[in-house]
């Protein structure tokens, strides 16, 4: 059965995803502003963390962690503006769409660069690179798989686009 031959089936499926959409982008924004809240809070006066290690201060933490962090949140950032503007396009009714499929292979290709940063701490951390456990960790990390997969869909989605352009254009 084809989604045109029930339009009232298509529109149902539709406006659920609209909705669902609109609620993941509530549930987003109120996570990352009570995220910064309690980031901002609890940094105050409290240890701060990286990694497995503990800092008093800010002027505590190696030049390295702190490059180290900084390539991770904006990888983590990135993602998430990706992530978000992917739910605006479902919000707006575009699911299988250019846009779409570039924010997913975005977001595989941020997975991939996230693997590999987490798999090279000990490189910022301790200045060691361990073989063969460093490749061994970048392949078999979950990030990167995950990223490939992601890549692979957007691939699939890319090609489900352009057949629907050529049947939209088939008499």
């Amino acid at each position: 059965m084809n989604a045109n031959d029930n339009p009232s089936k298509a529109n149902s499926r539709l406006s659920r995803i609209k909705k669902l959409s609109r609620f993941l982008k509530a549930v987003f924004l109120i996570y990352f502003v009570v995220l910064g809240l309690v980031l901002v809070a609890g940094h105050v006066k409290t240890p701060i963390q990286v990694g497995d290690q503990n800092f008093s201060s800010p002027r505590e933490i190696p030049a390295e962690l702190k490059i180290y962090e900084a390539l991770r949140c904006s990888l983590y950032l990135l993602a998430a503006i990706a992530f978000y503007r992917l739910l605006n396009l479902y919000e707006n009714g575009i699911i299988f769409g250019a846009g779409n499929v570039s924010q997913i292979r975005q977001l595989g290709i941020l997975a991939i660069f996230y693997g590999v940063i987490t798999a090279c701490r000990p490189i910022f951390a301790e200045h060691v690179i361990m073989f063969p456990k460093l490749p061994m960790d970048m392949l078999f990390s979950p990030w990167l798989i995950a990223g490939c997969l992601t890549i692979i869909i957007a691939w699939v989605m890319d090609e489900g686009q352009k057949i629907q352009v050529e049947q939209e254009l088939t008499v």
